[in-house]
């Protein structure tokens, strides 16, 4: 069943303009195919909460698929006729929609709904907004509020089991990439993943769903990430926090992975030194995860609207500090490389505009030579171990320090007077 829903999705992330020709006009050998899978995958499950967890996220698929049952289902909510052969059928619509509500049901049909209507909401981005007409729409905002309150709920993070966690947290960033695509100015679920109170789980699926988002081939009716440019103040005081954890082990939170509690007394100082391993290596995995989003898109984090110049100029130097303290982080040799890379496209023209766009200039003299004194000085006191990497690096900053100088000529010694300037040169 897995690998059925698999090619199903391969199959719509290859062809999306062929899904979208199915829900306009269906197939009609296709919807046989679909409407007779999904009567033997009932019967299987009838009655078997087990085989309901394998069976229904694939059933919801197959329900999307025949475009003209999943209409005439939807709509008998309205009191339109059904015909008698998809009583079944809506009676399973209606058994996930139950499910989805805690304590409405086991905990492992919850488990299994919640599955189910991600993989609805995720289908449904793959239908042009255009279509408003379209059924999977109402189907969606029918279950999407009860899926939220679910999936991101701090104070009872979901969790099906120890072994599930990462299958946890990629339904997670499924879910939250589907919602920013559906409805990206309700913004419940990024409030509760940007607050950095809430358990790094949630932080790590909002780096991650972000990621997403800005590197994912896009269908012309996805919103783009600008919408999030304004979260960009939360985003760095999340990046200090992860930053300040990774490299003075101050943990605070819930890992991101997590591992099981031992009953055994003579075990629990190993338990203890093994969850503080573990949640140092989830706030180093967090760490990488934000470093490629900068990289990936650095307006996320020097977008400032509203500041002051000297707040802006002050957070960009903050953000840049703490990229040039990773490099010469022997145990984070991923970290490093990242970082690396985004120091470079940060030092690109456009977004050294960004630096402080009141005070480029100076802005610029100030935070890339503090970059150039940082590393030469590790360079001379033999801190940095991979010297041939970093020196050709060092070329390409420079080589973007002049493109910006000579974009700027008239002008380019403005603020090159002051004491961090002449250290670096």
């Amino acid at each position: 069943m897995n690998s059925l829903e698999k090619a199903v999705w391969n199959w719509m992330d290859t062809y999306p303009h062929e899904f979208m020709e199915l829900q306009r006009k269906t197939n009609d050998e296709l919807a046989d195919c679909c409407d007779r899978l999904f009567d033997l995958l009932d019967n299987f499950a009838e009655n078997n909460n087990k085989r309901r967890m394998a069976t229904w996220p694939l059933q919801m698929m197959l329900l999307v698929l025949c475009a003209k049952i999943l209409e005439e289902i939807v709509n008998a909510d309205s009191g339109a006729p059904l015909s008698p052969e998809h009583f079944r059928k809506r009676q399973f619509v209606d058994s996930v929609k139950k499910a989805l509500v805690p304590h409405a049901a086991s905990k492992q049909l919850c488990e299994a709904a919640a599955v189910t209507c991600v993989r609805l909401c995720k289908t449904s981005t793959y239908i042009n907004i255009l279509d408003s007409n379209n059924v999977v729409f109402s189907l969606v905002q029918s279950v999407i509020n009860d899926l939220k309150l679910l999936l991101f709920n701090p104070s009872k993070p979901f969790c099906r089991s120890q072994a599930t966690i990462n299958q946890d947290i990629d339904l997670m960033i499924d879910c939250f990439v589907s919602c920013f695509r559906i409805n990206p100015h309700n913004n419940e679920a990024l409030k509760v993943c940007l607050n950095l109170n809430s358990p790094s789980t949630y932080h790590f699926v909002l780096v991650c769903s972000l990621y997403r988002i800005i590197t994912q081939p896009r269908l012309p009716w996805w919103p783009q990430i600008d919408i999030v440019y304004s979260k960009a103040h939360e985003l760095r005081n999340m990046f200090t926090d992860t930053l300040t954890k990774v490299t003075q082990g101050c943990i605070s939170h819930a890992p991101l992975r997590m591992i099981q509690s031992l009953t055994l007394k003579e075990k629990v100082s190993t338990l203890k030194f093994k969850e503080k391993s573990e949640e140092s290596l989830s706030y180093k995995n967090l760490l990488l995860w934000m470093v490629r989003l900068i990289h990936a898109d650095p307006v996320l984090m020097l977008n400032n609207q509203g500041k002051a110049g000297h707040e802006i100029q002050s957070s960009t130097l903050e953000l840049i500090n703490g990229l040039v303290s990773l490099i010469h982080q022997p145990s984070m040799p991923d970290v490093a490389q990242e970082a690396m890379e985004a120091l470079l496209v940060l030092h690109d023209p456009s977004n050294i505009e960004m630096w402080n766009p009141e005070s480029p200039i100076n802005t610029f003299w100030d935070v890339s030579s503090q970059v150039l004194f940082s590393i030469s000085q590790k360079l001379i006191q033999h801190q940095i171990m991979n010297y041939t990497e970093i020196l050709k690096w060092v070329r390409e900053i420079l080589k973007c320090r002049n493109a910006f100088l000579q974009k700027h000529k008239e002008y380019a010694n403005l603020g090159s007077h002051i004491a961090i300037c002449k250290q670096a040169h």
